[in-house]
């Protein structure tokens, strides 16, 4: 609220010096004022506090130098001097001001980005997909790595990372993010509900993790996938699953082992592929 109220106060001083300034001075130095004050605020949005504040001061020592220079130069008396100072306080308090509401919006900005993370961190449910956000599908999969590792139990975790466009049947062209929609479903379908997870790690990559199941009942698992891909006939199914990789859980020792395979995967497509490889087509 508070803040609300300050850039409401900066703009109405904005406004009010505006139009004073229109009033007093001839129209094409108005207009000149109004371009270098549109220009300062962008660049004060810009550039970072401290290169908008150099930038604010700058620009008011460099005013009052050529407010001085002029003033002798044309040999002004005591009250056309005055005269002149009042409109040149009367600039400087617009740039002020003008950098003021922009250091303000700029860290409104900031700290809404902020929320915004902090949010879909703490958001269980990828809204776009509707399956697990990166943070919940990690925090149930640590959970699931320290139960297999108790009862000594194999586990399989399928990436699927999707490129940047993909055709589809007719030659229509998708975006990542709908092939991800129509991927997530037919995963969330395919697996067992209230055992397995379905979550999206990155903006490109679904992973599956299957409990208590080794390569042979993933690749039933994923045969299930495919024909559910191959019903909904917008997204070609064969060109989905030779995107599919498969990891065993188990060779990995420990939690950070498996965090590190996650970073790898979260990266884009291209990213991924170099570094694990081209992903192996599942029959």
């Amino acid at each position: 609220m508070k803040r609300s109220i300050g850039i409401a106060a900066l703009t109405l001083i904005q406004i009010a010096l505006t139009v004073w300034l229109v009033m007093q001075v001839p129209v094409s130095v108005a207009w000149l004022v109004l371009v270098a004050a549109a220009l300062l605020y962008g660049l004060f949005l810009y550039l970072s506090p401290l290169g908008s504040f150099t930038l604010l001061v700058a620009v008011i020592l460099l005013h009052a130098f050529f407010a001085v220079a002029q003033g002798w130069k044309l040999g002004w008396d005591i009250g056309t001097q005055s005269q002149s100072i009042v409109y040149q306080l009367g600039v400087l308090v617009l740039m002020a001001a003008t950098w003021a509401q922009a250091t303000e919006l700029r860290r409104w900005a900031r700290q809404y980005e902020e929320a915004q993370r902090q949010i879909a961190a703490l958001r269980k449910m990828d809204e776009a997909v509707s399956v697990l956000s990166a943070n919940e599908f990690k925090d149930r999969l640590k959970a699931i790595m320290v139960s297999l590792r108790r009862r000594n139990e194999p586990g399989i975790i399928v990436f699927v990372p999707v490129p940047s466009y993909v055709d589809g049947f007719g030659g229509q062209r998708y975006t990542p993010e709908t092939v991800l929609q129509v991927v997530g479903e037919a995963a969330l379908k395919s697996v067992r509900d209230q055992f397995d997870i379905v979550g999206r790690i990155s903006p490109s990559t679904i992973a599956i993790v299957l409990q208590r199941c080794d390569r042979e009942g993933a690749h039933r698992m994923l045969r299930r996938f495919h024909r559910l891909l191959h019903q909904q006939r917008r997204i070609r199914a064969d060109l989905v699953m030779s995107w599919v990789r498969l990891e065993d859980l188990f060779v990995f020792q420990d939690w950070s082992a498996v965090e590190a395979l996650l970073e790898e995967w979260s990266a884009d497509y291209d990213a991924s592929v170099q570094r694990r490889g081209v992903p192996e087509p599942c029959q």
